[in-house]
């Protein structure tokens, strides 16, 4: 009775040795991949696009930086300019218009950019909440700031500032209603399709922005401004040039992907 009892443990050690044996071999094979730090026990990129995110990165916080440089330039001439001291309709102009297009319409569209510091990682429906926000504020601003220019020239649209403020005005409030259309288009799809109304409301706030930024360019360009800053003309027209081009880099690439999607 003894040897089959011993014949079965032999068994089973022979089985457990086995077992044993064969656990390096699946370890090899079920290994973490190349791009895995054994120490942080965190996946990471590769070094050429860790180092290209970290330069687009980087590239976005100075353009961040010029924004703030051109809304504190803004606030400061416009509550500065009188000698005595008092807020005219034309200091509220240019502060309301001013602060709506180059920092809540800019931020409305950065904040849905790839690279954007402050909002990579949240989630896309987070981002359309914040992007919606800034664009609401935007164009209050921007409506209140129109309004209170044209009141300052008694409702006379006559130099190209004007014009260009009234159209990026038009614009900016077509934008502002196409979104609202386009996001519940893309929430109840029986209604619109989602995609054209998106290339629409993308192209329509493109151009608003486009105006908006231009009608400042011309705001820094007049003889009153100039004589007063300077060389802080020229600069801030460069800056808003080049948040301009920045700014819209992303909107046209996702215009082209998005009509590529629909044809």
């Amino acid at each position: 009775m003894d040897r089959p009892s011993t014949s079965h443990q032999s068994i089973q050690k022979v089985e457990m040795f086995e077992v044993r044996e064969h656990v390096p071999y699946q370890a090899e094979v079920t290994r973490a991949p190349a791009a895995y730090d054994e120490e942080s026990g965190e996946l990471y990129e590769s070094s050429w696009k860790s180092a290209w995110t970290a330069i687009c990165q980087l590239v976005n916080l100075l353009q961040h930086m010029q924004i703030a440089i051109v809304v504190f330039s803004v606030w400061r001439y416009a509550l500065t300019s009188q000698a005595d001291g008092s807020i005219t309709n034309l200091q509220l102009h240019i502060v309301f218009a001013g602060t709506g297009y180059q920092l809540f319409l800019v931020e409305s569209i950065l904040t849905l950019h790839k690279h954007n510091t402050w909002s990579a990682q949240l989630s896309m429906d987070s981002k359309r909440i914040v992007h919606g926000c800034f664009q609401i504020l935007g164009a209050l601003f921007v409506l209140a700031g129109t309004f209170l220019g044209l009141s300052q020239v008694n409702m006379q649209i006559s130099s190209a500032h004007a014009i260009c403020g009234v159209v990026a005005l038009a614009f900016t409030m077509l934008s502002f209603v196409s979104g609202i259309i386009a996001l519940f288009s893309s929430k109840v799809r029986l209604l619109l399709k989602s995609n054209p109304v998106k290339i629409f409301h993308v192209a329509v706030g493109m151009f608003a922005l486009s105006m908006g930024l231009i009608t400042m360019i011309l705001g820094f360009n007049s003889v009153r401004f100039t004589t007063t800053q300077g060389p802080l003309a020229t600069a801030l027209i460069i800056f808003v040039v080049i948040t301009l081009v920045y700014t819209l880099v992303q909107p046209i690439v996702d215009l082209i992907s998005t009509t590529r999607k629909t044809l």
